[in-house]
């Protein structure tokens, strides 16, 4: 499950910061946070429906 997570988060926040620079968020670290919350999400996303995935019979 861990792994999800931080390439969740290295994508989300790459995401984050290819926003900014295209002119769409004043702050470029703001922009870099919010990708990489966003990310870790769904890296936590992924991880949980690939567990139940694996779990079920």
């Amino acid at each position: 499950m861990r792994y999800f997570i931080i390439r969740g988060i290295l994508i989300g926040g790459s995401l984050g910061v290819f926003y900014a620079l295209a002119g769409f968020s004043d702050s470029l670290p703001r922009a870099f946070g919010v990708g990489m919350i966003g990310g870790a999400l769904a890296g936590l996303t992924l991880a949980i429906r690939q567990r139940k995935k694996k779990d079920r019979p």
